[in-house]
């Protein structure tokens, strides 16, 4: 009697704790996840003021646009966290300091599969998703942006 007693208490003590410790692991991955979507919409928004401000404030920079000379970001502070370098009509913003490790995979999202999108792998870039596919980063930068980094380029039109 006391056996059946002891089982039906493990039992119920093992049900109890899969079913709510899973609702507890499920916040976890979701937050993980929802930073590397903020931040993935934040490297995208961060881009398009490198764009902007070659198109209209000053066409003709070469090297990397301080902070200052952008315009603010709506979505979250980025201060620190993306750098960008310009070389002829390409523009390269990668991450400077520690990003969510599944950024590049909500990047390559964002960025509808795009060869522009991925990390950064001795000097080129190499789009998240597309083995056996690289592109050289311009020479300025090559070396300096650690392996394994989020990258995302532009070809640009300058006026």
């Amino acid at each position: 009697m006391y056996v059946f007693a002891t089982f039906a208490l493990v039992a119920a003590l093992v049900c109890s704790w899969q079913t709510f410790g899973d609702r507890q692991m499920q916040p976890v991955a979701q937050t993980a996840g929802s930073q590397a979507q903020a931040q993935a919409l934040n490297m995208a928004a961060y881009r398009q003021s490198v764009i902007e401000y070659l198109q209209s404030a000053d066409p003709s920079f070469v090297g990397s646009i301080p902070p200052g000379q952008l315009r603010k970001l709506e979505r979250e502070d980025s201060n620190g966290l993306w750098n960008n370098y310009v070389d002829g009509n390409t523009v390269v913003v990668y991450a400077q300091s520690q990003t969510s490790a599944s950024l590049p995979s909500f990047t390559a999202k964002i960025a509808h599969g795009s060869v522009f999108a991925g990390v950064a792998r001795g000097g080129y870039l190499v789009p998240t998703g597309q083995p056996g596919v690289s592109i050289p980063l311009p020479a300025g930068i090559a070396n300096s942006i650690t392996d394994g980094t989020p990258v995302w380029m532009a070809q640009v039109a300058r006026g």
